[in-house]
């Protein structure tokens, strides 16, 4: 069952100490961040304050009143006031009485207020000087608990803001390096792959060699071969072709290359016309004949299929990442 903070009942209890902890911290809480529920307590301390003064409260009440509330220095003084209030008062009730009695004539507020001043014995006179006293002492040291006590609450409402900024920022951090490491894993898969394709083609190149070859006769290999010429596009109407005869095992491609393309190595990617990879190879050096440099590829027949494909030359420099060369256009057909 939810407590009824409002209850003026338990804000009595509260000032006077009489609630468990948990309760209190509940409502020191709400009156911190709810201005209408601080003065609530604050209206039920001045009536607290205003029986012990008048004496109309029991021993126990004020026994507690005396040793909870009164600890505080500034309720001590709140009490003072209170107390020399309350007999400024009863003085001028008096007062007043005996005015009355004297003349009924009617007199200036000015007349009235320097008869009761100078109606008021010293004691009077030194409670009334305490009380301003106390309204003036009161009212600044209240303002400046509420300038300090609204400062805390914006350094507070600006250090929750700056915390929840940097916990949005550290997990975009921690979401972009999760994306990151997803797509290294994804690509060092396709190379795994790819190499994979290729160690499996010379292993079945391998054996079929060694299948074809007789005792005390040399191994024979039929070798495709097509020469390659740079300036070669995708949409050419005409392609060369390469055309694998049946016994075919081994495809050789002589890759021509410009004369000013000087690299330390080149490399080859091989891709049938919708991006499947087929055949790649590294360090791969140029060499010079009559009809100019070129790069040669020997790869198996078995890896080829009838179709178009595209082979990507990347050039190794001396130092920094490969570069692409050019790119060359053929296709494969089996007899």
């Amino acid at each position: 069952m939810a407590t009824d903070l409002m209850s003026e009942k338990l804000i009595n209890r509260y000032l006077l100490g009489e609630l468990p902890e948990e309760q209190q911290v509940e409502i020191e809480d709400r009156a911190f961040s709810d201005q209408e529920f601080m003065a609530i307590i604050t209206a039920a301390e001045n009536d607290l304050i205003d029986e012990y003064v008048r004496e109309q409260m029991s021993a126990a009440d004020q026994g507690r009143f005396e040793s909870r509330f009164l600890a505080s220095e500034s309720r001590r003084k709140r009490v003072e006031f209170a107390r020399a209030l309350t007999q400024l008062l009863d003085e001028t009730r008096v007062t007043e009485r005996e005015t009355r009695k004297v003349s009924a004539a009617p007199v200036s507020w000015r007349e009235a207020l320097a008869a009761f001043f100078n109606g008021l014995n010293p004691v009077g006179r030194l409670a009334l000087t305490a009380a301003t006293l106390l309204i003036l002492v009161g009212g600044a040291w209240l303002i400046t608990q509420t300038l300090t006590l609204r400062s805390q609450l914006n350094q507070l409402q600006a250090q929750r803001s700056s915390q929840q900024n940097n916990q949005q920022t550290l997990e975009q951090q921690v979401e972009s390096e999760r994306r990151r490491n997803d797509e290294l894993s994804a690509q060092l898969n396709q190379e795994k792959q790819q190499r994979a394709q290729s160690d499996e083609s010379l292993r079945q190149l391998s054996e079929s060699v060694k299948q074809q070859q007789q005792p005390n006769e040399a191994p024979r290999s039929i070798i495709a071969s097509l020469a390659l010429l740079p300036g070669i596009s995708r949409g050419a109407t005409t392609q060369p072709k390469l055309i694998l005869p049946p016994n075919a095992s081994v495809a050789r491609l002589q890759i021509g290359i410009e004369p000013e393309e000087d690299y330390q190595s080149f490399g080859v990617e091989l891709r049938t016309a919708n991006g499947r990879p087929v055949w790649m190879r590294d360090a791969l050096t140029a060499r010079s004949s009559r009809g100019g440099r070129s790069v040669r590829l020997t790869l198996p027949a078995s890896a080829l299929l009838p179709g178009e494909y595209e082979l990507r030359l990347k050039g190794v420099p001396k130092s920094g990442p490969p570069e692409d060369v050019a790119f060359y256009y053929f296709e494969v057909m089996k007899r």
